[in-house]
């Protein structure tokens, strides 16, 4: 095997962020009990909680930021086939809207009072 390629120290960083956030949340969620002083201004199992889904949400976006790209590439087709625009002697299909003088063409459509 060759040398692996060198991604740089940011990749990974978070990921130890993530775990660290984790931790420490679900520390402050389950593992702490807090004073009557400290639950009177700030809820340990929320904060902790939050915590823990930061760090989860961390990890999600390393994983898919940092995925390997897939392994074929594919072309991408056009939507439609330009060269069908025109027919074959020059002129635009008759059902086309945007064709010169399709405006004079148009047919009032029937609606109840014209039966």
């Amino acid at each position: 095997m060759g040398p692996r390629p060198h991604r740089g120290p940011l990749g990974r960083a978070s990921i130890g962020t993530a775990v660290v956030l984790m931790a420490l949340g679900g520390v402050l969620a389950f593992g702490v009990d807090a004073p009557a002083v400290v639950a009177e201004y700030v809820d340990l199992l929320d904060l902790g909680l939050i915590l823990v889904w930061a760090g989860i949400l961390i990890l999600v976006m390393q994983v898919v930021m940092n995925r390997r790209p897939s392994g074929g590439k594919t072309r991408r087709t056009p939507a439609y086939d330009e060269s069908d625009d025109w027919s074959d002697d020059g002129s635009r299909d008759e059902n086309d809207v945007h064709r010169p003088g399709y405006a004079g063409e148009t047919k009032r459509l029937p609606t109840i009072r014209d039966r």
